[in-house]
């Protein structure tokens, strides 16, 4: 700050001609405004009297002249007063702000020493002062000038204490000459002489501004503008102003509202969040009477309102970002300069911090430029090796009045579900790749009746056009998680760190808005299935793949414990007869019942089960017609079963390789004596044979 006190101070005596000049006509005229008070004016007009009548009537016609801004006819009249009566100072006095004026400033100067060699007056020292500092445009400073200006001004601003033209003199004579203590002093006197007066507090600002005090300068500048000064001189000195402001002064308090508008900004999505989970809620136990009801009305109005505020939580989250950086810098490069400023460089801490601010940009840069890409979610299944499986995909988008998949993909555990793929341009024209994902692991004991009712719950999603678009979400939930992933392996994921609070606050509210559209969504499509093909095959269909999961995640665990221990070969996980002791029935009707029964948290993606069930049963009951083959398991529509449950067993296979670094063979090892080959061909026959576990 003392190096701005220096700089500023000598910016400011060069500045202070250019303010003076802009100020001319004020101070040209102020001599005989300050002083041409109606007593003053008299005093004049009976001296001159006393000297020559005359010349009284001379010099009383040249101040008219000059009050109307006729220079010229001004001029010739203080002429012939000082030809008249030499001895009368005003006039040569008043000759020479009037030369000012018409830019003579030479003449000025030579005219108004005279009037100071004819009278010893205060008035003729502040004008002499004034001719001396207005110099020219462009014209270099001339010391000797400045200081003899401001010895001038000086003597009469201590005569004249009270005038505002002759502390005005003084303040800018100080100005131009360096002398900011004096500067101080008549600034003072100028607030009291003259409070309304726009120079007062311009010249105040620039004190504030030489003592470093930069917040009042720019205060004081401001009641100085309301006051008068011109534009170029305000905005000169407020860009110097600021420039020399330390950041954390000159956007301190921008800064500070505009960080606790964003957080308020987070803290609304939040509550519009909770709101329009309540508002979902309430849409769920309303019952339409009729299929065509469905998603219209209020639901229709809400998942309107869902979608503007996802898309508003997604804007928010990119808009943020760049504050989260700007934060992450701020605080790594303050604590940094920190440890500069006190001269004591903890070395090691010093890295800690660079690194940590380093690993937390690059996590948010990652989150933002880098993308993968989308691979297929399983394995693609040639539905003409499936036309059973392809008709009932028909079927149930006719009932549902929209277009089957295109494609199947199959995965090795127990999901079923639908998802949509390609750009804005294939969605505005209706030809997006229409997908569904199913788990072998769910398929076994599945009657055709009940999957049916689940296809028309994802139908249904499609009809809603659930799937369609939602591209700028899902890149806000990559982006969220890719930073967070980034963090916690950079060892930055700790709660001090900006960036971790900001991407671990923002995913619970955006997966609480996200989610709460997703449970709406679920609810809306639950009753498209139970229209289509009714309540109660829709929750045999939802019990199922809840209940397959629970079963064949306990299956799948205890087969790959037995054979990753045993080194024993897995060629078909699905019909695998574990030896060990198999899950009690027990267990897995309590595990079936807590996940029918729980409660969803706000950031729950679908309703808890009960409440579906208990929804759908609500729904007005329609006569449906079973079709002949409802009753026989799903796997009845694919071709060739034991092929797809190898094919899914080698993916399981793999990721364990992968994941584990375990390889387990498909095929059988030799065995090493009579017994292990008989438990081998004991292995092969149970492999045949159905799974009862499963």
């Amino acid at each position: 700050m003392e190096g701005f006190r220096n700089t500023w101070r000598g910016r400011a005596s060069r500045f202070g001609g250019a303010l003076l000049l802009a100020f001319a006509g004020v101070l040209a005229s102020a001599e005989g405004k300050a002083a041409d008070d109606a007593a003053y004016e008299r005093e004049l007009a009976e001296q001159i009297q006393k000297l020559d009548p005359e010349a009284a009537k001379l010099f009383a016609e040249a101040n008219a002249a000059r009050e109307r801004n006729d220079l010229a006819g001004a001029a010739e009249l203080y002429e012939k007063v000082r030809a008249r009566v030499p001895t009368f100072s005003a006039a040569t006095r008043r000759l020479c702000t009037v030369k000012l004026h018409q830019g003579a400033r030479d003449e000025a100067v030579a005219l108004c020493r005279k009037a100071l060699v004819t009278e010893d007056a205060a008035e003729n020292k502040a004008a002499l002062a004034q001719a001396l500092l207005l110099r020219p445009k462009g014209a270099p400073p001339n010391t000797s000038e400045q200081r003899e200006a401001f010895e001038l001004a000086s003597s009469a601003a201590a005569r004249k204490p009270d005038d505002k033209f002759a502390q005005l003199l003084l303040c800018e004579s100080a100005l131009q000459y360096g002398r900011f203590d004096q500067l101080r002093t008549c600034s003072r006197a100028l607030q009291r002489v003259a409070p309304d007066f726009a120079p007062t507090y311009l010249y105040a600002s620039m004190v504030s501004a030489s003592e470093g005090h930069l917040d009042q300068a720019l205060e004081t500048l401001e009641r100085a503008k309301t006051l008068g000064i011109d534009e170029p001189t305000y905005t000169s000195l407020k860009a110097q102003y600021e420039e020399a402001m330390p950041l954390h002064e000159r956007y301190g308090m921008t800064m500070l509202y505009g960080v606790l508008g964003w957080l308020a900004g987070l803290a609304v999505l939040l509550g519009i969040g909770g709101l329009l989970s309540k508002l979902t809620l309430r849409a769920a136990t309303a019952v339409p009477k009729a299929a065509d009801e469905n998603a219209t009305g209020t639901d229709k109005w809400l998942r309107r309102v869902y979608g503007v505020v996802l898309w508003a939580c997604c804007a928010y989250y990119y808009v943020s970002l760049p504050i989260v950086m700007a934060i992450v810098l701020i605080a790594g490069g303050g604590i940094i300069y920190g440890f500069l400023a006190l001269g004591q460089i903890p070395i090691k801490l010093v890295a800690i911090v660079a690194i940590f601010t380093l690993v937390s940009l690059w996590a948010m840069l990652k989150s933002i430029f880098l993308r993968r890409k989308d691979g297929d979610p399983g394995d693609k299944l040639d539905l003409a090796e499936h036309p059973k499986l392809r008709a009932v995909l028909e079927e149930v988008a006719g009932r549902i009045g929209t277009r089957p998949v295109d494609n199947v993909y199959m995965t090795p555990s127990t999901e079923v579900g639908v998802f949509e793929r390609g750009g804005l341009l294939r969605q505005l024209t209706g030809r997006t790749e229409r997908c569904l994902v199913l788990g072998a692991g769910v398929i076994d004991g599945f009657p055709i009746g009940a999957f049916k009712a689940v296809l028309a719950h994802e139908y249904g999603h499609f009809h809603n056009e659930d799937t369609a678009g939602g591209g700028f979400a899902l890149a806000v939930r990559r982006s969220v998680l890719t930073m967070a992933l980034s963090l916690a392996r950079g060892g930055a994921a700790a709660w001090y760190n900006p960036a971790w609070l900001f991407v671990s606050g923002f995913y619970k509210v955006f997966l609480r808005i996200s989610q709460g559209a997703s449970r709406l969504q679920e609810v809306l499509a639950d009753r498209w299935a139970a229209f289509a093909y009714g309540a109660e095959a829709f929750a045999q269909g939802l019990t199922h793949v809840i209940e397959r999961s629970i079963r064949f995640d306990m299956h799948a665990q205890a087969a790959l414990s037995e054979v990753i221990q045993e080194k024993r070969a897995l060629a078909n996980l699905y019909r695998y007869r574990v030896r060990g002791e198999p899950p009690k029935e027990a267990e897995i009707e309590k595990a079936l019942d807590e996940a029918i029964h729980a409660e969803p948290s706000p950031y729950d993606s679908h309703p808890s089960p009960k409440d579906r069930f208990a929804w759908v049963n609500a729904l007005p009951k329609r006569a449906i017609e079973a079709a002949p083959d409802d009753a026989l398991e799903v796997w009845a529509l694919f071709g060739d079963r034991a092929k797809l449950e190898k094919q899914m067993t080698r993916k399981i296979r793999e990721a364990v390789a992968m994941d584990h670094g375990v390889v387990i063979p498909a095929g059988k090892p030799k065995a090493k004596a009579k017994k292990d080959a008989a438990e081998e061909e004991t292995d092969e026959a149970e492999e045949q044979a159905p799974e009862a576990a499963v």
